[in-house]
Order: C-alpha cells, then sequence, then structure tokens
C-alpha cells in the first residue's frame, strides 16, 4: 500500500489522462498553485506510478479513447486504486460525465467528481479540500492503527501478569477459565503457594471495562504479591490493598475482591471477601453454602474495614469462585442467568472432574446467552480431595 505523503512540504498530485493537451493544462494550473504534479497517460502507467510513490490525491480521466464506452478503463482502474490504497482520495473527470456515471464512480472509491471542461476555480477548491480530507483520513487511520498495537501489547502485558499456570499441589485439583469480553479485561485471577501449608488465591472484578479496568488489574497484581506474605492473613491483605489503592486512586475506579488463604493439611480456608459475588461451596455431602462479603469494594473509602472469616472444608469439597460476567449474562429477552442457575450447575456437576464440571459451566452460560458474553467473565475452581 503506497505510503501517506501528508509529511512533504508539497501535496503530491497524480495526473491521469490519455490527452497530452488536458495534462498540460493541468499541470499548469496546479504546479502554479504550489503542487507537485506527475502524469500518466494510461492505466498501467497510472498503477505503477502509485506502486512507486505516495501522492495526495489522484486527478484521473474515466475514459481513455475518444468512445463513451472506454469509461469502463477509468471504472476499472478505480476499482484497482481502491486496492492499492484505499485512503487515497481521487477526483475523476470525463467528458461523458452523467449522474449514473458518477454515483458508480463514487460507489467505487471516488472521492469527488468533475465533468469537462473543468473551471478552474472550481477545480482549484476541489483539489484543497480533497487533499486536506484525505491527509486528515490518514491521521485517524494513523491514530487508530497506534491504538490498536498499544492495545494489543497492552492485553499482551495484561496476560502475562495472569498465572502461566496454576500451582501443583497434591491435596487440591484446580482449574481456571478466563475470558475478556475485548481484548483487554477488568477480571482478575491469581493463586500461589505462600509456604507448603498454605495456597494463597483470589478472584478480582474492576469497575469499567476496557484499558482503565485492565490497568487497575495490573496494579492489583503488583499491590497483592507485595502485600501477601506468609505472615499476614487475608482481612489485613485487603485492608492494606483498599488503602493503597485509595490513596493511589486518580479516578472513581474500584473493584470487588475475593482473597482466600487455604490451609492445605486442615482443609481450613480464611478469607476476606470485597463486595465480590460469593463464592459457592458444594460440600461432599450433597450441602451448598456461600462465603459471604466481610466488606465492601477496594478503592471507595480508606477508613472501611473488612471481617475475616473461616470456613473447616474437607476432601470431596469443591470450591467455586466466579466473576458477574457469568452470572449477569442475559438471554435474547434480556433475562439474566444468576447465581441460582450457577448454584445449580455446580450441584448437578458435582461428581464431574473439575475440568469436566468448570467446561459444563462455562458452556450452559454461552448457550444461554447466546455463545457471546457482554462482559469480562472469570470461573476458578478448587476441588479437595484425599491425600
Amino acid at each position: 500500500m503506497a505510503i501517506a505523503a501528508d509529511k512533504l512540504e508539497r501535496p503530491r498530485i497524480l495526473v491521469a489522462d490519455d490527452q497530452a493537451d488536458i495534462i498540460l493544462a493541468v499541470e499548469a494550473l496546479l504546479k502554479s498553485e504550489g503542487y507537485e504534479i506527475r502524469s500518466a497517460a494510461s492505466p498501467a502507467a497510472a498503477l505503477e506510478a502509485l506502486r512507486a510513490s505516495s501522492f495526495d490525491l489522484v486527478l484521473m480521466d474515466l475514459s481513455y479513447s475518444r468512445q463513451a464506452a472506454s469509461v469502463r478503463e477509468g471504472i476499472d482502474l478505480l476499482a484497482r486504486i481502491e486496492e492499492v490504497d484505499p485512503l487515497l482520495p481521487v477526483v475523476v473527470m470525463t467528458a461523458w460525465g452523467s449522474i449514473d456515471l458518477a454515483v458508480e464512480a463514487m460507489n467505487i472509491g471516488a472521492s469527488n467528481f468533475i465533468q469537462k471542461p473543468w473551471n478552474n476555480a472550481r477545480l482549484l477548491e476541489l483539489v484543497r479540500d480533497e487533499i486536506e480530507r484525505g491527509r486528515t483520513r490518514r491521521r485517524s487511520e494513523h491514530r487508530r492503527t497506534e491504538e490498536k498495537l498499544e492495545i494489543e501489547e497492552a492485553g499482551e502485558v495484561q496476560r502475562a501478569f495472569l498465572p502461566p499456570s496454576l500451582p501443583q499441589v497434591e491435596s487440591v485439583e484446580m482449574a481456571v477459565r478466563w475470558q475478556p469480553q475485548g481484548r483487554l479485561g477488568g477480571d482478575y485471577y491469581d493463586v500461589f503457594l505462600l509456604d507448603e501449608r498454605r495456597l494463597g488465591f483470589c478472584v478480582a472484578d474492576a469497575s469499567g471495562r476496557g484499558l482503565p479496568a485492565a490497568l487497575l488489574m495490573s496494579n492489583l497484581q503488583a499491590g497483592l504479591r507485595t502485600l501477601a506474605d506468609s505472615s499476614a492473613g487475608p482481612v489485613e491483605t485487603v485492608t492494606r490493598l483498599n488503602r493503597l489503592f485509595c490513596a493511589n486512586r486518580l479516578t472513581n475506579k474500584f473493584f470487588t475482591l475475593f482473597y482466600g488463604v487455604l490451609d492445605l493439611g486442615r482443609f481450613e480456608l480464611t478469607y476476606s471477601n470485597a463486595g465480590h459475588p460469593p463464592p459457592i461451596v458444594r460440600h461432599r455431602d450433597g450441602g451448598l453454602s456461600s462465603l459471604q462479603g466481610t466488606g465492601g469494594l477496594i478503592g471507595c473509602f480508606p477508613e472501611w474495614t473488612y471481617r475475616q472469616e473461616s470456613v473447616r472444608l474437607a476432601p470431596g469439597d469443591r470450591i467455586w469462585l466466579y466473576t458477574d460476567g457469568l452470572s449477569e449474562a442475559r438471554d435474547a429477552a434480556g433475562a439474566e442467568f444468576g447465581p441460582a442457575r450457577l448454584e445449580r450447575l455446580m450441584d448437578d456437576l458435582h461428581a464431574a472432574p473439575p475440568a469436566e464440571a468448570q467446561a459444563g459451566v462455562w458452556n450452559a452460560v454461552l448457550e444461554f446467552c447466546g455463545g457471546t458474553l457482554e462482559d469480562d467473565a472469570t470461573l476458578l475452581t478448587f476441588h479437595l480431595r484425599d491425600v
């Protein structure tokens, strides 16, 4: 594709016409206004020039013989220019002009249309306007391309913050699914060993979407790994995180967070839930319980306090942590999937291996919402087993 001539001092125009007197007249007019001109006497020469160099505008004839039917050559050339450089403005000229032909040329890619013989003032005005619009389009496209690349790079960085794999723990089988709504997501999860006996894990969900939410989650990862050590309990870690984010907050962003520490020897789970959807525990005896909130959202008020809760678990129990991208998924009628459906699924699939059960839950939500989630979604599963 041709490179934009946006930064050149003199705009460059390619004039394509098979009549030498037309080219001379156009060159004289445009050069007097400071434009740099290159000419081409045939469609093939015009395409060769476009592939070899960059231009701000093409001013081209629609017919390359004295017969009206030959406008097809110009129409074909117009289509080829669109393939070479779709952002390049093209003004077409023809002595056989008609409304139908103008409409066809504009539909194929012409920016504007002028009939021969032309009015010099009108032609100069048209050229100036089209060059400016073309340069504006190129600048906008360049910005969009840069933004797209930045988002893709940010997405790669965000995925790098997630655990490359879950820890291998003999007494706990784990599975996780994480899917951002776009290239960047506001969901976050982490699982890590605090020491040989204790497993730390979290699931979080930032307000908003896209880059701001993803940046917030990146900061959470750095803060959590710094504050969560072998000596700090969940409530202390969550309280510190809240104060940290409140002190450094530049916008009105906040997030929910469930942070738990599982004692791998006694299967005792200690946790603090900062406004996150309550994780579900499906016990081996068939009972269901949820790990309710113990405090408000992270990042709102530094003086907020949080509680710490503990629950004794047993081999055969299964813990499900999720974000509201799953529970708030909607069907075509606007109805939410809801936590109750999640609980029923998690109960029904309890006998299945964790990865299979997780796939069953995930696929059921996708089927409910027509295959497309409207928000970031995370599903983290722990199955406790005898060793």
